[in-house]
């Protein structure tokens, strides 16, 4: 086992989630779970690919209920997949694919009823970033100025 002196080791800084805005970063990582209610879940990891904020982590969630599958095609859609018709979808189709990701800050009350702020990406907050292949698009930052009508 190891031997730590945690009086040597700096205490975490508070953290500061990301400035309002629209990055292109690359999905990175897929984890299949389930809702409480018992829906199909998978927790997307992304991680900004460019500018300063390069390597910070965001994250979201597809659902696999009903309800949800118009955002299930907005963001398979918005990561370069073809949503035209059936698809047997798995983890590996997502991993590494590159999508511009619109995100807001968010207030939120965590299990000790301390007010924080966090990341989150809205319900239509993904945008393709314009090529054939998300996988090999080049990475760039877009300011929250650089306005994009969504397609509804």
């Amino acid at each position: 086992m190891p031997r730590i002196d945690f009086g040597k080791v700096d205490d975490v800084q508070e953290y500061a989630p990301l400035q309002p805005g629209r990055y292109t970063c690359r999905l990175v990582d897929v984890e299949e779970t389930s809702t409480q209610h018992g829906d199909e879940m998978w927790k997307l990891r992304f991680a900004v690919e460019s500018g300063p904020e390069r390597g910070r982590v965001l994250f979201d969630n597809l659902v696999f209920s009903a309800a949800a599958m118009k955002r299930v095609k907005l963001i398979c859609s918005r990561l370069g997949l073809d949503v035209s018709g059936q698809l047997d979808l798995s983890p590996a189709m997502l991993r590494g694919r590159v999508c511009c990701l619109v995100v807001e800050i968010e207030d939120y009350q965590d299990r000790e009823g301390n007010s924080r702020k966090r990341n989150v990406v809205p319900f239509a907050g993904y945008e393709s970033t314009g090529g054939e292949d998300s996988q090999t698009r080049q990475p760039h930052v877009r300011d929250q100025d650089d306005e994009e009508d969504l397609p509804f």
